[in-house]
């Protein structure tokens, strides 16, 4: 592949959702951290009874500890911008496996900015292609009604009932 190719492709190995959320930015980036097992879907863990959870600092895990002690490792924060952005690697494989280097692993980045009525949550999920075999697949699914969207607005409606 050359260098051109590989530009074109991560043009275009790219997710995008957002959501507008009904409170402060500050309340929202703290919801999304701090309350992920409160909002994040029970059909995508791992484990059904599964509690999430994420390290809010640079080089901290975003896991699922389940049942049977085993902490599973989803991510690792890359940058965090108090109150307005968490980058994270994203060691979910298109299989379902998880990926041990964050290197090998898509990058999820999701900014919050303050909007009339609320805050708005713009997330990224770019490049695909390092999770190989499978990824074009798991870019639609992420991209679908199903992906990433759906998991958005899960956290707008926990953050309703809050």
């Amino acid at each position: 592949m050359t260098s051109g190719e590989t530009g074109v492709l991560e043009q275009f190995s790219l997710c995008k959702a957002e959501v507008l959320l009904p409170a402060s930015t500050q309340s929202a980036y703290a919801c999304f951290l701090e309350k992920i097992d409160a909002w994040w879907p029970a059909e995508y863990r791992f484990a059904p009874e599964g509690v999430l959870g994420i390290e809010p600092l640079v080089g901290g895990s975003c896991f699922e500890d389940v049942e049977d002690g085993r902490r599973l490792h989803w991510g690792t924060i890359q940058e965090l911008e108090e109150g307005s952005k968490i980058v994270l690697a994203w060691q979910i494989s298109p299989k379902r496996l998880l990926i041990e280097d964050p290197q090998k692993a898509g990058i999820v980045t999701i900014q919050f900015s303050d909007v009339e009525g609320g805050t708005q949550l713009k997330l990224v999920h770019s490049h695909f292609e390092r999770y190989g075999d499978g990824w074009r697949e798991y870019l639609r699914a992420m991209n679908s009604s199903a992906g990433w969207a759906y998991c958005l607005n899960k956290l707008k409606t926990a953050i309703v009932k809050l």
